[in-house]
């Protein structure tokens, strides 16, 4: 892939050999919730064949201020099933066992530290906890291309809620979201592989070609270099401006 290529796509590499043909991204035009299907039909059956002749005619299936936030960006899916068990400050989770040999892992995490949860503002009914879903995902985007990061709008289930961000590729290629768990009444849920995790925007105007491929060698050697820039101090902030210009360079961005 030259360059001129690459400042026309947005590359998204994952380890897990399966997940691209059974839990791919997909672009979020092409999400299908219920309840958008049931709105749709709604107005097609009951409402269109008179909608023109009502004057201030509205209806929730032409909203653009929903509707038009469904164009942009990508869609993350979780790709395994994971059993939840919330507690009032923690909780426990479980993968299948039968993959438990594989090479590849997808994490969960409480929250790093009881102060962060409690300097963040939270929803008055999620839990006292932060689930933070390592989805294996990598991007890399055009140089100076940010993406902003969403829960899912309007979501068929309201079990958890993506916080809000900003992942800049050039410091972090790694697609991890931050989970408020919603459903605290229940002793155990089961989120489903194929489940949307968040909205992944382009921070532009531009139109880019959405790529998906099985993590390469060169892919390999990326999260191994960027890894180890991190990992050789105490703290990320004084490796950051060191990791932009090794992420420019590598990607010839």
């Amino acid at each position: 892939m030259n360059f001129w290529n690459r400042r026309n796509k947005i590359e998204f590499f994952n380890r897990e050999v399966s997940i691209i043909d059974n839990f791919p991204i997909i672009e979020c035009k092409n999400l299908k919730l219920n309840w958008v299907k049931r709105a749709r039909e709604d107005f097609q059956n009951n409402i269109k064949p008179t909608a023109d002749t009502k004057p201030g005619f509205s209806h929730v299936s032409r909203c653009p201020g929903i509707f038009d936030l469904f164009k942009y960006g990508y869609v993350i899916p979780l790709h395994k099933d994971i059993l939840i068990h919330p507690k009032k400050t923690f909780f426990e989770y479980r993968f299948n066992t039968v993959s438990s040999g594989s090479d590849f892992d997808l994490g969960c995490t409480g929250s790093s530290s009881e102060s962060n949860i409690n300097l963040v503002p939270t929803p008055p009914w999620a839990a006292n906890f932060i689930i933070k879903i390592e989805t294996g995902w990598n991007v890399i985007a055009p140089k100076g291309i940010k993406f902003i990061m969403l829960p899912i709008a309007y979501p068929d289930t309201f079990d958890f809620t993506a916080a809000t961000g900003i992942l800049n590729p050039a410091l972090t290629t790694q697609i991890n979201f931050q989970m408020f768990w919603n459903e605290t009444e229940k002793e155990e849920v089961v989120v489903r592989a194929g489940t949307p995790l968040g909205h992944l925007i382009p921070l532009s105007e531009k139109k880019y070609q959405m790529v998906q491929r099985v993590m390469n060698q060169r892919d390999h050697m990326w999260v191994a270099k960027f890894t180890a820039a991190y990992d050789s101090t105490f703290s990320r902030l004084p490796m950051r401006g060191k990791v932009v210009n090794m992420y420019n360079k590598y990607w010839k961005r």
